[in-house]
């Protein structure tokens, strides 16, 4: 016999709780769909624990070296626009 929807629905989220995630759900209005957010230090640090939830200490280093050397290179490229 077939499974319906919520067994189906089900059986995925047991598979993805096995594997080591969690739902997360959020709700935004629906008048700010296609705009652009404004991010500040605050919400960007709370994005970042949210997606790297469950990573090691070599993957996070990994990931802020790559961060900030990001950051540098935008720096370098503002100060070149500038004349600095």
């Amino acid at each position: 016999m077939a499974m319906s929807s919520k067994e189906k629905d089900q059986a995925y989220r047991s598979r993805m709780y096995e594997a080591g995630f969690k739902q997360m759900r959020i709700w935004v209005p629906r008048e700010s769909e296609g705009k652009t957010v404004k991010a500040d230090r605050k919400m960007f640090m709370a994005q970042i624990e949210a997606l790297t939830a469950g990573w090691n200490e070599r993957k996070l280093a990994s990931l802020f070296s790559e961060i900030l050397m990001f950051i540098k290179t935008k720096k370098k490229e503002e100060q070149k626009k500038s004349g600095k």
